[in-house]
């Protein structure tokens, strides 16, 4: 909306906006994601889900009226803060949904947003449970793929072609990933730099590096709805790979 046309409105949204701050993924970190911080037993999470008090709420299937949005919008944001409040803050990222769901850019299918995942309140429930499964073994994922890299480009006994070599296949291999888990729709870019700067973490890049190393690597390359070639995959592992390794001698 633009603020000059309605200042108190903007203002509402500015106030919503920071209030949900918590609950949007799009800032987590690798520590307050990575699994081996957070035990998580998947057995007991439909359960759990059903235990949490927005689970007695859950509304009516949006209609199209202003209304029924945002009670749905309202209640999946009461879903988000109890998730957090069972499991932290990386469970935020049970709707961070595929393109442009109601938090997008995402790798989760599961949760698209309330207007289109809000049924009957088991139905819903136990896609919110689904979702968060999803969004846990996706980040299970990433940690077993970042601990198959990271022996070889954190090893300074190692010979400098082979960590290089090493860097350059990560980055190829966390790249295809995301855009697979994303089918590269909206915002897709924005979680690829988000996943490259956690692999970053792991491997001991200090964070204040991190956006200049991606910025230079994917050099605009990336866009929303654009599935990037092999060979551009391949362009930015190698660039990224010569930078952090160049930067580390």
């Amino acid at each position: 909306m633009n603020r000059s046309s309605d200042p108190d409105e903007y203002a509402r949204l500015q106030a919503r906006f920071e209030a949900r701050k918590p609950i949007l993924p799009w800032s987590l970190t690798w520590a307050e994601v990575d699994p081996a911080r957070h035990p998580f037993d998947p057995t007991t999470a439909p359960e759990a889900i059903r235990s949490l008090p927005p689970a007695a709420t859950v509304p009516a299937p949006a209609e199209r009226s202003a209304l029924r949005y945002e009670a749905g919008d309202e209640w999946a944001d009461a879903m988000s803060f109890a998730i957090l409040d069972r499991y932290g803050r990386w469970a935020t990222g049970w709707r961070y949904s595929v393109g442009e769901g109601d938090i997008g850019g995402g790798p989760v299918g599961s949760w698209c947003c309330p207007s289109h995942s809000i049924s009957t309140p088991e139905a819903t429930l136990t896609v919110v449970a689904d979702a968060l499964l999803e969004w846990r073994t996706y980040l299970e994922d990433l940690a077993e793929r970042f601990g198959r890299f990271l022996p070889l480009v954190t090893d300074p006994a190692q010979p400098e072609a082979i960590v290089l070599d090493a860097w350059e296949r990560a980055v190829a291999n966390l790249v295809t990933v995301v855009v697979d888990r994303s089918g590269a729709e909206s915002g897709w870019e924005h979680h690829c730099r988000q996943v490259l700067g956690w692999f970053l973490t792991a491997a001991g890049v200090p964070a204040g590096r991190h956006e200049r190393l991606i910025d230079t690597a994917i050099g605009g390359r990336f866009a929303s709805w654009v599935a990037p070639t092999n060979l551009v995959i391949g362009e930015v592992a190698e660039r990224l790979a010569a930078d952090v390794t160049d930067d580390a001698r």
